[in-house]
Parts: structure tokens; sequence; C-alpha cells
């Protein structure tokens, strides 16, 4: 369905689906973890590899209409079902809590494309009484990626909160680096002057760049090719500083041959940039050499 909505934005997804879908979230004795699993659609990243060329934004704006329309036609079963999974006891790390957690959060997913004030608030609620990690990352991931006015202040609410704890600083720094808005590179390149980042730690560089190139495709490909010239640029930054990181980094681009004309030569161009670097490591050197080679 998401590739016939790629092909053509005006399908239309099958009654059946959105019916079988019902059945599945309502279904009151199935596995929690399962039917959370079953009712997540593929990635962004998965459905380009389904693709002999990747369409960047046809795949994006698929993959949230479709998010969008099961929103709008089930609000209320994904309302009920997020509700009765709520629960008031303490954290605990057992399956079944595990999965009622998960279902909880994909229905809050579901609900904030509605992009209204009650999903909006219905997020805001969860991240403000979670009594967990997993759930109020879930809600700040959300409203990190939305539009909601509370946004800036929820994000430094939990910087402040958590600002000591170097592990949980690095989701901070991923739920913004992740987030679809079209501000997001400007937002992680103000986070690279972050005091809290800093370019000699490889977990704070995974968790805001590479989450950023790695984990954000429609911004990372921006048509203008500004991802890439950040990804480059933080490249040579890295190199002397950690080869292998950088290597790592640099690997995003090599699959550059997948994507269409305009995109695959400015990635071209970036890598033919860094390859001409003088100084270059031995480790970024073959990953920029490999990834041109058959050019």
């Amino acid at each position: 369905i998401l590739l016939r909505l790629i092909e053509d934005p005006c399908y239309q997804v099958p009654d059946g689906f959105v019916d079988a879908f019902r059945r599945a979230l309502t279904d009151s004795a199935a596995d929690k973890s399962l039917l959370a699993e079953i009712l997540t659609l593929p990635s962004e990243s998965y459905l380009g590899d389904q693709m002999e060329e990747v369409d960047v934004d046809a795949i994006h704006v698929a993959r949230d209409k479709l998010m969008t329309i099961l929103a709008e036609t089930l609000r209320g079963d994904l309302v009920a079902v997020y509700e009765a999974s709520r629960g008031g006891a303490d954290y605990q790390p057992v399956a079944a809590e595990i999965g009622r957690r998960r279902l909880k959060n994909l229905c809050l997913g579901y609900l904030i494309k509605l992009d209204d004030r009650s999903s909006r608030e219905l997020c805001l609620d969860q991240y403000q009484t979670a009594r967990n990690m997993t759930d109020t990352l879930a809600a700040l991931g959300l409203l990190a990626a939305s539009s909601a006015p509370e946004r800036v202040s929820v994000l430094e609410n939990f910087y402040q909160r958590w600002k000591d704890d170097a592990l949980v600083l690095d989701k901070w720094f991923t739920v913004q680096a992740v987030s679809p808005r079209a501000d997001t590179l400007q937002r992680v390149m103000a986070l690279t002057e972050h005091p809290a980042f800093s370019i000699i730690n490889p977990n704070r560089v995974r968790s805001l760049v590479g989450a950023f190139c790695s984990g954000n495709p429609l911004r990372f490909h921006d048509p203008s090719g500004a991802g890439y010239r950040f990804l480059a640029q933080r490249v040579l930054e890295l190199d002397p500083l950690n080869p292998q990181v950088a290597a790592r980094l640099l690997r995003i681009m090599s699959r550059w041959r997948r994507y269409d004309p305009m995109r695959s030569e400015l990635m071209r161009g970036e890598l033919q940039r860094v390859l001409s670097t003088q100084g270059l490591s031995r480790d970024v050197f073959e990953i920029a050499c490999k990834s041109l080679q058959a050019d």
C-alpha cells in the first residue's frame, strides 16, 4: 500500500486494510508487543530499500498520509486503547508491561498526526506525568517533531532535569536530530555548539550527527545538499580525532548512486571533497575511495 502511494499519491487506501488495522488494534486478548509490532508501519529507510531509485520526498509523504488516514479514521479506537493501556503501576521491566507501554506509545504516535489541541495535550500530559523514561522519551520525541508551541519549553525542561546524566542526554540530542521539522538541520547545527556537545565524545557524535544523517532521511537528503555538506564537514573535523567514527559517518553516503541524479551528484561532490583533503586518515580515505571507485 505504501509503495502504491509513493507511486501514485491519489491511490485510495483499501477499506479492508483500515478494517484489519481496527480489528487488530481492538483485540484485547492479543499480545500487546505483537500488536505494536504489527501496527507499526515500515520505516522510511526500509521503504527506500524496496525501491530501485529512492524517492525521499514521496516516501515521507506516503507514510505520513497513511498514518494520518489511520489516525483520522480510527481516532476513537486509538484513544480508547491508549487510555486502557495507561496503567497506574510503577515501572516494571516485565514482558506484559513492556508490551503495554509499546502499544500505548504507538497509539499516541498515530494520534499526534492529527495535529490538534486534544492530541497535543494528551502528549504533553504524558510527558508531565510519566513515571518511567520509556514514556517520557516517547512523549518528548513526538512533541519535538510536532508544531506544538510547548515543544521548546518541554525540550528545555528535559535538558534541565537530565543534563547530568550522559546517557539520557544522548537521547535528548537524538530526538531533536530525527525530527521531520523543516528547521531540523539548523537546530542540529546549533546543537553542535551546545555546551553539552563535544566532537571528541563518540556517543554524543552518534546521538546527534549520526542520528540526523542516518535516522532522518527527509532532512538529511534535502535537495539543497545542505545535509551532505554538514556530514562532510563533520567527517573532516572528526577525522584527526577519531578516524574510525569519522569513517562510519562517511559510509552513510556510500550508497549515493541509489538516489535521483541531483542528489547523487551532490553526494558524489561531497565525497570527492573529502577525498581531496590532505592528511586524511586511512579509514576515511578507504571509505571515500571505495564509495567513488566505480564512478
